[in-house]
């Protein structure tokens, strides 16, 4: 870029009172930047009517300064990279783009611009930056798609009102990384070779509302809603953002893998982080590169989701989940030091559903309307060290799941029961703490043990009854099983099962090398 070349717009003849389309003079200078090779084209403070498409090419750097808006006039996208018959394959097109500063005004609620558009649309580009402005009302589409980019920046901007034109973008994010599927998931320009997203970083960010009538914060912060198998975003980081009051998810990790999610702040939206593999039922999704249909999802490895703050989540799905498939495992997952404190509608606080080599420690959870910690369907998982508190549903349960752990887990006045496994083989139960399990009426007990597991090993636990007036049945119960060893609990209380025992044993030969306490 050549640092001394500093155009400013107005100079182009752009009318910075609002009253005449600025867009020609404003292309005008983003034309020459690129004639020069690259220079930085300046919008003083002012309004600027936008009426077509503005075009940034390779080595601009858009700088609108404090007090500058771009208000959209057209039905159509604000800024692309490129031009329409562009064909840059890979991430060769126009690239060492930074955009900054002002309002980006997409107006969806007025007259002739309420159908779905996109606010910047950047597609096969390296080293893009987005930094220090505010995007308000955008209608249907995104405010931001970054398509098949290597190395992106979005940092300290603002997301504010969303319009959902005609029911039929429930599902839209303020920032999409996307991929070179086709022209419907792309439109701006070519080739569609396949190539995603890469090396990208979204910082200090705030998703939300306008408060402009007729518009809502948006359904979605950060995220993705399309697929090909063989293809992956890599090495995606969101932190340090505040989603405040989105429709649906925060953040949706969808066929991501090497990501880091840390230091978030989700406060009343309608669900938290999804981490989501190929939707196998999904027929865009499931075909490869090659064009092949596979029906099938695949692997998606390598996420953490540490230090996030969640309150008061909505009903729409729980504040952190992992879902996998049958044949696209969510493996190598950390969720650690988080914080949740509230969900409704049934919504648990962390479910995993088809995940492999897992850790869930040292969160937090209270208040959730189901499930403090739900598992199902996984492997090789370490539930350790949390807190779950006064859940609508059970403390931390564990289902069709094998060589897992559930270590030293502080579990206080759940709905139901405060550890529950069904199934699955080889799970420890070891050192827990549950106190006041059955808050609400309803036949349940400290700990659980059902549903004919194979090699569980309960060991040093202890449960107590609690000040609840609806006492749990019983500290500890197995009611079915084989190869049960448990030693070492403390089940002592006041329990509400026939002649008050805190331990009731019924799997098969269970083997029992020290006397619990009951």
């Amino acid at each position: 870029m050549n640092q001394r070349a500093f155009l400013m717009v107005t100079n182009y003849g752009a009318d910075a009172s609002g009253t005449t389309d600025a867009a020609p003079s404003i292309q005008m200078a983003l034309n020459d930047a690129r004639d020069r090779g690259g220079a930085q084209v300046l919008v003083p403070p002012g309004v600027y009517r936008v009426s077509s498409t503005l075009r940034i090419y390779t080595n601009t750097r858009l700088t609108l300064m404090a007090g500058a808006e771009f208000r959209r006039t057209h039905g159509g996208t604000m800024l692309l990279n490129g031009d329409a018959g562009q064909d840059f394959g890979g991430y060769t097109g126009h690239s060492r783009i930074v955009i900054e500063g002002g309002l980006w005004n997409m107006q969806g609620t007025v007259a002739g611009m309420t159908s779905s558009a996109m606010c910047m649309s950047i597609g096969h580009a390296t080293d893009i930056v987005i930094k220090d402005l505010e995007i308000r009302d955008v209608p249907g589409y995104h405010a931001i798609e970054l398509n098949s980019t290597l190395h992106g920046l979005i940092q300290n901007c603002r997301f504010r009102g969303y319009l959902d034109p005609d029911g039929t973008r429930t599902f839209s994010e303020a920032i999409q990384l996307d991929l070179a599927k086709d022209v419907s998931v792309f439109g701006g320009f070519g080739p569609y070779d396949q190539t995603p997203c890469e090396d990208i970083l979204v910082t200090g960010c705030h998703f939300g509302k306008s408060y402009t009538p007729g518009t809502t914060a948006w359904p979605r912060g950060v995220g993705s809603h399309s697929a090909t198998i063989d293809r992956w975003h890599r090495r995606i980081r969101i932190t340090d953002n505040a989603f405040e009051q989105l429709l649906q998810f925060g953040i949706s990790a969808y066929n991501w893998e090497d990501v880091t999610i840390t230091g978030n702040t989700f406060n009343v939206c309608g669900a938290g982080v999804r981490l989501r593999s190929v939707i196998k039922s999904d027929p865009a999704d499931t075909v490869n590169a090659a064009g092949v249909q596979t029906n099938e999802s695949q692997v998606m490895r390598n996420v953490a989701v540490v230090g996030n703050t969640f309150r008061e989540g909505g009903g729409y799905d729980n504040a952190i989940i992992a879902q996998g498939e049958t044949s696209g495992y969510i493996l190598n997952l950390t969720i650690v030091g988080n914080a949740i404190d509230g969900t409704s509608g049934g919504q648990s606080g962390i479910r995993l559903n088809y995940v492999s080599r897992a850790t869930v420690g040292d969160n937090i959870v209270a208040n959730v309307a189901g499930t403090g910690i739900s598992t199902e369907n996984q492997n090789n998982t370490v539930i350790s060290g949390n807190v779950v508190w006064t859940a609508g549903g059970h403390g931390i349960t564990m289902v069709t799941s094998d060589n897992s752990n559930i270590l030293n887990n502080h579990v206080r006045d759940p709905a139901n029961s405060g550890i529950l496994v069904q199934g699955g083989s080889d799970v420890q139960i070891r050192n827990n703490f549950v106190d006041g399990a059955n808050r609400i009426a309803s036949s349940a007990y400290g700990i659980r043990v059902s549903t004919n597991p194979v090699a569980v090993a309960i060991t040093g636990n202890k449960c107590r009854p609690g000040a609840s007036a609806t006492k749990a049945v019983r500290g500890l119960s197995v009611s079915s099983g084989t190869g049960v060893t448990r030693y070492g609990n403390d089940m002592r209380g006041t329990w509400s099962g026939a002649g008050a025992n805190g331990v009731d044993d019924l799997s098969t030969s269970p083997q029992t090398v020290a006397t619990d306490i009951g």
